[in-house]
Formats: C-alpha cells, sequence, structure tokens
C-alpha cells in the first residue's frame, strides 16, 4: 500500500470534516449535525473537504458561497440538502431526506473523493487577482509606499488615528457571511488597529423571509403557554450551544444541543445541572465578565432578554391573563452588559421550563403582540433582528475583537431572517 492509500484508509476511518453553509429555515438542522459522530463540523472552509450547502436563500447569487465553495481544498464536493437559492454552486449530489440521509450522503461523497481524487469540483470563480496590483504604485507593485494599497494582491494597513490621539496602522477588513465567529449570514467591514475594532459596518444581510414559527403563529391564534415555553426554552438552550462553542467550550455546548433536541419539561434537572457546570467553567470569571458591550435604556425597548438583563421589566407576558394566572413575573439583570445577557437567557430557560410543566392546557396571546425568544413580535411590525443587527455598529467599536465577538453573540441576532419583512396577521411575511 502507498502513501496516498494509506493516509485515504485513516482518513476514511475519521469523522468527515464538513464545512456547511445555512441559508433559512436550516439553522437548527445544522446545528444538530454537531451531534453526528459521521462527520465534524469545522470553523472555516479550509478546514473542510465537504460543503453541506442547507435551506433557502435568495434569488440571485448568494454572497460569499462561491468563495467558501473555492477555499476548500482539493479534493472537494458539495451536497444540496433541500431549500432554494444558491445555485451558482454545483453540488455533486442533492439531498431531500432527513439528516440520516445527509450524513450517509456526505460520508459516501467523501469516500468517493478518496478513492478517486479526480472527481473533485473544478473552481466556481476565475482565476485572477481579486483586485489590480500589477503595474500600480511607485515600482509596480501595487503598494502606495510605506502604507497601504495592494502590494501583490495583499491588503495594507493605512494610517490612522487610534481613541489615545495617536497615529497607527488600520487595517480594513471583511468578515463573514460564512464564518464560524458570526453568526450564519452577517457580514462585517471593520477597520482594525491590532485588535481593537475603530469601526463597523454591516452589510445588506442575507436574507429570505420570516420564518413561520410558533411565536408568529401566536400573534394571529391563540396558542398553548406550554408549547411557547418549550419551544422559548429550547430557543435559549441552542443559543447557548453556539455561544459556549464560539468560547471554546465545545463539549458543553454540545450537551445544550442533545439536550435542546430531546427537550421535555421533566427534564428539568437536567437543565439545571448542565447550567450550572457552565458557570463553574470559569466562563464568566474569565471571558464574559470583562468584556463589556454594555447596552441600557431605551435602545433595549421590545428586545427582550436583552431589555431585561438591562433591568427593564419589558415582557409581554406581563400583559397576558394566562400568564398572570400562572403568577408569572419578568427575571431582570442590571448591568446590561454581555455576562448580563448570558445569565438572563440561562435564568429563562429554567423559568420557561417551570412554567410548562404548570401551564396546563392554558392558551396564550392572539391578539397581534407576543414576547418571542428575541423580543417584542407584532403584527404588521419588523423582526426583532432588525435592530439586534443595526444595534453593532455602535456597540462594537472601541472592543477588542474576542470581546467583539462575545458581545455579538450575546445579542442573538439572526441575520437569516428578512430583518425588514412584517409578522402579519394573515401568516408569516
Amino acid at each position: 500500500m502507498g502513501m496516498r492509500g494509506l493516509l485515504a484508509r485513516v482518513a476514511r476511518s475519521a469523522p468527515v470534516p464538513v464545512f456547511a453553509v445555512a441559508g433559512a429555515g436550516a439553522r437548527d438542522a445544522v446545528r444538530d449535525l454537531r451531534l453526528r459522530s459521521e462527520i465534524e463540523l469545522v470553523p472555516t472552509p479550509r478546514h473542510a473537504a465537504v460543503l453541506v450547502v442547507a435551506g433557502s436563500f435568495p434569488d440571485g447569487e448568494v454572497v460569499g458561497l462561491a468563495q467558501v465553495h473555492d477555499q476548500i481544498p482539493i479534493p472537494r464536493a458539495t451536497v444540496r440538502w433541500w431549500g432554494r437559492g444558491g445555485d451558482e454552486v454545483s453540488p455533486t449530489i442533492r439531498v431531500e431526506g432527513d439528516e440520516d440521509a445527509l450524513v450517509v450522503a456526505v460520508v459516501e461523497v467523501h469516500r468517493r473523493l478518496l478513492d478517486d481524487p479526480s472527481l473533485s469540483e473544478p473552481p466556481i470563480l476565475p482565476d485572477e487577482d481579486p483586485v489590480e496590483w500589477r503595474g500600480v504604485g511607485p515600482y509596480g507593485q501595487g503598494g502606495k509606499g510605506m502604507t497601504g494599497g495592494t502590494p501583490y494582491g495583499r491588503p495594507l494597513a493605512e494610517r490612522a488615528d487610534d481613541r489615545d490621539g495617536l497615529t497607527l496602522d488600520q487595517l480594513a477588513v471583511t468578515v463573514g457571511p460564512w464564518v464560524g465567529a458570526l453568526p450564519p449570514g452577517l457580514q462585517m467591514r471593520v477597520k482594525l488597529q491590532g485588535d481593537l475594532i475603530q469601526e463597523v459596518e454591516v452589510g445588506t444581510p442575507v436574507a429570505v423571509g420570516a420564518e413561520e414559527t410558533v411565536f408568529s403563529r401566536a400573534v394571529r391564534e391563540p396558542v398553548p403557554v406550554a408549547e411557547l415555553e418549550l419551544e422559548r426554552a429550547r430557543h435559549h438552550l441552542r443559543w447557548l450551544a453556539d455561544a459556549l462553542t464560539v468560547q471554546g467550550l465545545t463539549a458543553l455546548g454540545i450537551r445544550c444541543l442533545r439536550l435542546a433536541k430531546g427537550l421535555t419539561p421533566d427534564r428539568l434537572g437536567e437543565v439545571e445541572r448542565l447550567l450550572t457546570m457552565v458557570r463553574r467553567s470559569g466562563i464568566f470569571g474569565l471571558a464574559l465578565n470583562r468584556a463589556g458591550g454594555t447596552l441600557t435604556g431605551g435602545v433595549t425597548e421590545g428586545l427582550g432578554p436583552v431589555a431585561r438583563a438591562a433591568g427593564l421589566a419589558d415582557d409581554a407576558r406581563l400583559e397576558d391573563a394566562s400568564y398572570r394566572a400562572l403568577g408569572f413575573e419578568a427575571i431582570l439583570h442590571r448591568s446590561g452588559d454581555v455576562a448580563a445577557r448570558w445569565r438572563q437567557r440561562m435564568a429563562e430557560i429554567v423559568q420557561s421550563l417551570q412554567l410548562c410543566a404548570r401551564a396546563g392546557d392554558r392558551l396564550a396571546f392572539g391578539s397581534g403582540i407576543v414576547e418571542g425568544p428575541r423580543g417584542l413580535l407584532t403584527a404588521g411590525g419588523p423582526q426583532a433582528s432588525a435592530r439586534l443587527v443595526g444595534i453593532l455598529t455602535d456597540l462594537l467599536p472601541g472592543m477588542e475583537w474576542g470581546d467583539a465577538v462575545a458581545a455579538l453573540w450575546s445579542l442573538d441576532p439572526d441575520p437569516m431572517v428578512d430583518t425588514t419583512a412584517e409578522v402579519g396577521l394573515g401568516g408569516a411575511a
């Protein structure tokens, strides 16, 4: 057996490295792929062998999708998992079935690549420089001098004032929309001095439409309290799984995902034990308590956990008769920073399961206003993510990159939901 055959044999015995691009309606399904032992979701395309494109995308080219495909090393393959759009990437195989069917397809296509690398998908983009640099600048190398320009095609920092009044190098970098450090679909143009963010510009979200959920249904018709609160607890557990993974606590994140997938009210004890493990992990003392990212006052109104973490009793459940009959009271924290938003959602997971357990057959909402997991939903009103994404341009400047990532995830925005779409009384927009 030659060296190539030996390496192929080793690769067959390991999980398939997969980079997943989650479109509308697919975020939870892609999250759950972390629970599969046959594959490994990797944070960047450079570490992948198979690209999974899941869910729906807007008509036309999807921002950054072709670049993601071409960054995957050869041999590579693409698996398209239901949905529409994203047609600039021609998949090796399409899967319309469930998670099991997808995993079988990914493993099979990877084995075929190992047996015959010539089956690899070719690049989508032409082999040319993204910017013109040849013959540009005083020496024809694309630079402007000591700073600036794109010498040999690589951006060079410009000079700019920093917050201390010094003139230092400043580099403009585009991050996203498909990178593990950010929520799927979020693209940011940031100006960095070292790892300090000076300016942030948020790109147009890769949006499809408002997704139909139990919360959007509750805008137009009464829905069981137990159903609402179980889904709220599941949403926050999935958010916690993502936030822990970004902070490097992958094992705890997997436990959150596994619990969220099979969540029932009688698993409250398991949830409480898991949340105790999160608190004892050191994440608050080592990363979150110093992250800052404080939001208080009117800017948080209508933003659910973000508002309540800032001390505002802002919760539509306080006005609903069924919730009042259950003795519902809003949990509040005061500081309004990253750590408070984590503590707020963790406390609300427990509260939601307790409400679910004693809700019986009570119905709630249905008259045009609902407390969703990200904030207020109203008939004819915009999605809460519209404001959560918009906050970033003012919140992140002045923060170090690691703290900015923690602050961003603590807001729980979803750029894949059309932030301009309205929640309608007749159904999802």
